[in-house]
């Protein structure tokens, strides 16, 4: 008796769920927010057997970079006591064979995967000496995905360049012989207005 029950009340409980769905922002994985820390540092003494003349290939970026599509937005900065690679920050300073060009953390919004547009470094806090660049964060419908496209120096320079999936609270290491990035990725547990 109590199936037969349940199968009468399985349309109502179906029109139930579907209208709850459709009351639910769509929006709402568009406004998400992330929060995003990046160490830089070089190595103080630079391998001299690497050719750092070569062209980056430009890994995961799958032929170049969106020159038509609004950047995502940066939310805030976030202050020191906010920051989750401070003590890495320190230990890299303190070996005394990496030195830390930049180091800064911010909340933003993801462009949408693959888009390809990117937030420049001095907009981010991330400003040294002949450091320039962007980062990327772009979403998917199952990964999230960083993205670095760094520049150091001039005259040839180095270049760093190259978009991953990543998973959240996971450190991330782009690296260069000469130069590298630690990434971090947190949610942000509210929507962004």
């Amino acid at each position: 008796m109590n199936l037969m029950r349940l199968l009468a009340c399985l349309p109502a409980l179906l029109l139930l769920q579907s209208t709850a769905r459709s009351t639910t922002p769509t929006s709402a994985a568009n406004t998400s927010a992330y929060q995003v820390e990046v160490v830089v540092f070089r190595s103080v003494t630079p391998p001299s057997n690497e050719d750092f003349s070569a062209a980056p290939e430009g890994r995961g970026f799958d032929g170049g970079l969106a020159q038509d599509v609004q950047p995502p937005t940066v939310v805030r900065k976030l202050d020191a006591s906010q920051m989750q690679l401070g003590a890495l920050a320190a230990r890299l300073r303190s070996s005394g064979g990496w030195q830390v060009l930049a180091h800064s953390g911010w909340i933003q919004t993801a462009t949408d995967w693959p888009r390809h547009s990117g937030l420049d470094l001095a907009d981010l806090g991330l400003s040294a000496p002949d450091l320039h660049g962007s980062i990327y964060l772009e979403r998917g419908q199952q990964y999230l995905h960083l993205g670095v496209d760094l520049h150091l120096g001039s005259e040839p320079g180095w270049s760093l360049r190259e978009l991953r999936k990543i998973k959240y609270n996971e450190k991330n290491y782009f690296d260069h012989p000469g130069f590298g990035v630690i990434a971090i990725v947190s949610p942000v547990r509210r929507s962004v207005p």
